[in-house]
Formats: C-alpha cells, sequence, structure tokens
C-alpha cells in the first residue's frame, strides 16, 4: 500500500474527529467547544468575533476541519477578521504616545550616556525600539494584514486559504516534548543563575581570557546564562517558537543535532571575531534553528505552505534589524555562527525532495540525536555546577 500523496497536516485524519455535541460547531483556543443546530447560527457565532477559532464541524465531515474549508462560512469569517483587525488598529493607536516618547527617550540616554533603571543608554534605546516594534508596529501590522486577508474571504478564493489554515492548526496541536526538554535545561540553569552574584556570567560565561588559557568549557556552558531577564525571555520565547517547529518537521534528533551544533558555531564565531567581549545566551544556537529551518524548509517546499516558509524570512529581517540597531552590546558573531552551522547541517545532511512527507529517521539519527541530547544535558548540568561550586 503506498504512502498517502499529502503531507501530514492535509490528510483526512490529520484532525481529531468531531464531538457528538450537534450537527455544526467550533472550538476555540481553549478547546471549548459551542455546538449549534443551524449553519446560521454557526455563522452568527463567528460574527461575533470571539476569542480564537480553531476547528469548525459540520454534518458533512466526520472530523474536525479548518473555517476556511467551508466556502459559506467566508462571509462571517470576513466579518471576524475586520473585527480582529479594528481591534488591533485601536491597540496600536493607544500604544502609540507611550511607546514613541520611550523610544524618544532611549534616544536622549543614548546620547547623553545615562542609565535609565540600570541599562546603559545604547542598551535602553534598543529595548525601547523593541517595545514600539511590539506593541505599536506589529499590531499594526496585524490589522493591515487582517484587512488585506479578509478581502480574500469570499467563496471563490477562500480556498487558497486552506493550505495555510490547516498547517497552522496542525502545529498547533502536535507533542513537542523535545522542545520542552530544552526550554527545561535553560530555565534550569536561569533559575540557578539569577540567584547567584554577578548573574553568575563570571562562573560559567564564555569569559574570553579564562577561555583563552584554557577553560574551553566555556564555549558550551556560557550558551545557557543570560545577561538580564529580558535577554532570557526573548530567547525562551524564540526557542519554543524555532523548536518546535524543528521538532515536528524534521523530527527530535535533528533538533538535538542542529541546537548542539549551532551552539559550537556560534561559540567558535565569537571567540574568532569577539576576543574579549564575554559572551552569554542561547541566541547563536536559536539561530543555527533558524538557518537550519530555512534550508530544511526550501529543500522541503511541499511540506511547507509557501505563505508560512515566507515567515523566516521575516524572522532572518528582525534578527538583522536588531543585531544592527545593538551592535555594540549584541553578539552578532555568534549569531552569524550559529546560523550558518544549523543551515550547514540541514544542507549537508538533506536532499533535496519533491515528496510532501517528514523524512524518515534512521538509526544513525537516533544515535546522533541521543548523543546531541547527552551533549545538552551535560552542558547545562556543567553551567549549574560551575556557579554552585564557586557559591560554595
Amino acid at each position: 500500500m503506498s504512502e498517502p500523496a499529502s503531507p501530514a497536516w492535509a490528510r483526512d485524519d490529520a484532525f481529531p474527529v468531531k464531538p457528538d455535541s450537534g450537527p455544526f460547531g467550533a472550538i476555540d483556543g481553549s478547546t471549548q467547544s459551542r455546538s449549534f443546530e443551524s449553519l446560521a447560527d454557526l455563522k452568527a457565532y463567528l460574527k461575533t468575533g470571539k476569542g480564537r477559532l480553531d476547528w469548525v464541524w459540520t454534518p458533512e465531515s466526520e472530523r474536525l476541519v479548518a473555517p476556511e474549508e467551508i466556502p459559506s462560512l467566508a462571509p462571517a469569517l470576513k466579518k471576524r477578521r475586520l473585527i480582529f483587525a479594528a481591534e488591533d488598529e485601536d491597540s496600536a493607536r493607544r500604544s502609540v504616545v507611550f511607546t514613541g516618547l520611550a523610544v524618544l527617550y532611549g534616544g536622549y540616554s543614548h546620547f547623553q550616556e545615562i542609565t535609565p533603571f540600570g541599562f546603559p543608554g545604547i542598551q535602553f534605546l534598543v529595548l525601547t525600539i523593541f517595545g514600539f516594534l511590539y506593541f505599536t508596529a506589529r499590531p499594526w501590522w496585524e490589522a493591515r494584514k487582517g484587512r488585506n486577508s479578509a478581502k480574500l474571504l469570499t467563496r471563490e478564493l477562500i480556498g487558497d486559504q486552506v493550505p495555510e489554515a490547516r498547517f497552522e492548526l496542525w502545529m498547533e496541536n502536535q507533542r513537542t516534548p523535545f522542545s520542552v526538554l530544552l526550554l527545561v535545561f535553560v530555565v534550569l540553569v536561569g533559575g540557578v543563575q539569577f540567584a547567584t552574584p554577578e548573574l553568575g556570567i563570571a562562573e560559567a560565561g564564555l569569559v574570553k581570557a579564562r577561555y583563552f588559557a584554557g577553560e574551553k568549557w566555556r564555549l558550551f556552558t556560557a550558551a545557557f546564562l543570560h545577561g538580564n531577564l529580558i535577554h532570557f525571555i526573548l530567547n525562551m520565547s524564540a526557542l519554543w517558537y524555532l523548536g518546535r517547529r524543528v521538532e515536528i518537521l524534521a523530527r527530535w534528533p535533528h533538533l538535538a543535532a542542529a541546537f548542539f551544533l549551532s551552539i559550537i558555531g556560534a561559540g567558535w564565531a565569537t571567540v574568532s571575531w569577539l576576543p574579549t567581549q564575554t559572551s552569554v545566551g542561547i541566541s547563536g544556537a536559536v539561530c543555527g534553528l533558524l538557518g537550519f529551518l530555512l534550508v530544511f524548509e526550501t529543500l522541503h517546499r511541499p511540506l511547507v505552505p509557501r505563505p508560512v516558509r515566507r515567515r523566516l524570512a521575516g524572522i532572518l529581517v528582525s534578527l538583522i534589524v536588531i543585531g544592527t540597531l545593538g551592535f555594540k552590546f549584541i553578539d552578532n558573531a555568534a549569531h552569524f555562527g550559529g546560523l550558518i552551522t544549523g543551515a550547514a547541517y540541514a544542507f549537508l545532511v538533506f536532499p533535496r525532495s519533491s515528496s510532501p512527507h517528514r523524512p524518515v529517521i534512521l538509526k544513525r539519527d537516533y544515535a546522533i540525536g541521543g548523543l546531541g541530547i547527552f551533549l545538552i544535558a551535560t552542558s547545562a548540568i556543567g553551567a549549574i555546577l560551575a556557579m554552585l561550586m564557586h557559591t560554595s
């Protein structure tokens, strides 16, 4: 029997069986289901724009489906998106004064060489710019994108949005235990780090002078430390998004291998190009996962819808912008080294494929992945021991 000629997210059994609670219904982001007696009632609910919508069901299908798969729902979904677009636009309008003033104060702090809230001027400026992008520019962009996508929600064009909608729903509902494990390692080290003097950087960070003096192990332990809480949170969120994507599409052995090799690549780059600047943070390995996905998804085009692939390019552009603005304190060498390492790993391991299926995992892949997890765990434990031994 041949394999289904569709990617996993496009198959009939990709989504759960619908509830037996009514002929029509919807399930929101909190997995709460609502059943309705008629299609008109379902449409009325969708037009209210309440909560995030995941699946819907109708009498025609035995399983849950993406809302975009029901052409008759197009007008209701259009109304729903316009409501969300208006909310995003209102959020951007309400935040622009605060975030704009914060950026102006950040610029003033930088040029006057003052340290607001304990941050050097340039760091505070970049943080305020990031706040402007997240709290003002992002909702404005989402509003613009929502209005543009709403224009395409007609009975004739809504089918074009089905692949992206199914892919996103499928991704959100996949289990990713090894991505969780990576987060646990980072959280454990962070918990010890923030409880030790000077954030533990002197004890386990990549202090270049001590690295060159023979403490080569710092190349691995430093990846699990962070400069401050904001640095930690940003890296955790990026690791969660990119790590899950790698684990789901390429499977966990390649997540582990790409992650650990990117630690090495990022460390080598920063040691070579910034031999006097102390380095910490998992962002080099996170950039490695981004590089991996950029190459992997290019080599496996049928596996990922094109609009979803393009988002990775947006992340890369954001990385370049942030790195340019914060070049005085952001380790761009580590970011570049990790990015290239992850991309090179994907390019060397995976041939170009026209198959819509995820690659088969071989025994050697499991062995390499198991070794990668062991080395990652060893590095994290090493960072904890280095800090605890210093404080004992």
